[in-house]
Parts: C-alpha cells; structure tokens; sequence
C-alpha cells in the first residue's frame, strides 16, 4: 500500500535525506521518497499513519497526510495542487523585506564610514550606532527566523542542514557583536577614544549577521 504525504520545514537536500532516513526506521514502511521540489513523500508498507508523522516531527519537520481520496478534486487537480509552488512567494516576502531592512542597515553601518553618508547627530555616539545596528539586525534575523527554527531543531535531533550552518554563522556574528557594544560601552566610561574607534572599525559584525 502507498501513501502520499506533504512536509513542511524542508529547504535543503540534507532535510530531504534526513525525512527519508527517519520514516524509514518505522515498523512497517518497506519504501519511502521524499521531493524536496514539491514538499512530499510516498511511503510503501504497512506503517500507520500517525506513527509516520511522528517520525517526521521527531526529526524537526511537520507532516500530514495527502489522499486525494479525501477531497472532492480529481486526481489530476490534487497532482497540480501537489506541484503548486507556495514556497516562493513566501521566500520572496522575506527576501524583499529583508534588503528593505538591510539598506537602512547599511547605511548606519557603512554608509558613513565608507562614503561620509550623514547620520542623525542623535547616534553620533558609538554605542547609539551600535544599537541601531543591533535594532535592524535582530528584526532581520526575526524576518528570517525559520533559518534558526530548523537548524537548530536539526542540532537537537542529531544532524545538521544548511539552515544550521545559516544559523550558526549567523547566530556567532551576533553574539560576537554584543560582547564588542558592550566592550565599547566600558571604553567609553573610561574615556578611551582610541580603543572604541578601534573596536567599531573592526569587531563590530551586526551587519555581517544580518546578511547571512
């Protein structure tokens, strides 16, 4: 007996190995093939339905079964509902929003730096610059919070993904960063303009968080 199924979490083909090799240690499933393209699975066996989903979820993905039997369409409108692309239009929101948050970004960063852009004379203050900084970096990081979502889900269930590598890099950038805001901060109270201007020259990355 087959049985199609739909994944969600999915974006890279570590998470479509992973699916296949978690359904595939469930008593009963003689055969199973995932599609990262069209976020599905086929699985062969005997397996009970809920038993697969549980393995799915357990490896940091969602599922839920996909029977044409179960609607009103006929089979050719389920295959063309399965083939449907809903991913890009989601992923092109996030990346829209994304670099409208990053310019503004990057001029605070960059921009007067680089290429004397003004800045408002209120964050003409080292550690003022840094919080906006921080601002932007964290609403991107939360626009794109599905890279952290699943790859630290995947950590938590024995593997690794590409969105695991996003966040950790990420995530490291970051963190980094912050310790650096509040190195600054403390050089500042002693008065020592030399070592800020050296920390915001060089250790400051919220920018390099955001863009991963």
């Amino acid at each position: 007996m087959s049985e199609r199924y739909n994944v969600t979490g999915m974006s890279c083909a570590a998470c479509q190995m992973h699916v296949e090799k978690a359904v595939r240690k469930v008593a009963g499933v003689e055969n199973v093939t995932v599609s990262l393209l069209t976020n599905s699975m086929t699985v062969e066996g005997c397996a009970e339905e809920q038993a697969i989903i549980k393995a799915v979820e357990h490896a940091g993905y969602g599922a839920f079964a996909a029977d044409p039997t179960d609607h009103s369409q006929s089979k050719q409108e389920y295959g063309e509902a399965v083939l449907k692309d809903r991913e890009t239009p989601l992923l092109l929101r996030r990346l829209f929003s994304s670099v409208f948050f990053l310019v503004i970004l990057m001029y605070f960063s960059m921009g007067h730096m680089l290429w004397g852009f003004p800045i408002p004379q209120l964050l003409d203050n080292p550690v003022s610059l840094c919080l906006v900084e921080m601002l932007f970096t964290v609403i991107i990081m939360y626009i794109n919070r599905k890279f952290f979502v699943s790859g630290f889900s995947a950590v938590g269930h024995g593997s690794a993904t590409m969105d695991t590598l996003v966040a950790m890099g990420a995530g490291a950038s970051f963190l980094y960063s912050l310790v650096v805001l509040f190195l600054i901060s403390d050089s500042m109270s002693h008065n020592d303009m030399d070592r800020v201007m050296y920390l915001m020259s060089n250790h400051v990355y919220f920018e390099s968080a955001a863009m991963n």
